[in-house]
């Protein structure tokens, strides 16, 4: 029995593995919606008659290529919480009974 937790636990796909791919997806995904979200607040407010075709494929790309970069700068940022929150939690006193 023992040796079926910890070759379960010792293969390339661990708990925490999964959690920090889980992590990455998720957050690329949020930052690729918000790109284009605001590429969407971006056709609604420029009048076509300013814009080419070019112009708003290059537009699109710009948006959710930075989309994609706050997505990572939020992985990031995660990491950064999950690391130092430790660090920041009360130590708790021992019972006195």
């Amino acid at each position: 029995m023992a040796d079926e937790n910890t070759s379960r636990e010792s293969g390339p796909w661990t708990r925490g593995r999964i959690g920090l791919l889980l992590l990455l997806v998720a957050s690329l995904a949020l930052g690729l919606l918000l790109g284009q979200w605001f590429f969407k607040i971006y056709t609604q407010t420029v009048p076509p008659a300013v814009v080419t075709s070019f112009n708003v494929a290059t537009a699109h790309g710009w948006f959710l290529w930075n989309g994609a970069l706050a997505g990572l700068v939020f992985f990031i940022w995660s990491l950064l919480v999950m690391w130092l929150a430790p660090l920041f939690r009360g130590r708790r006193e021992a019972d006195p009974s």
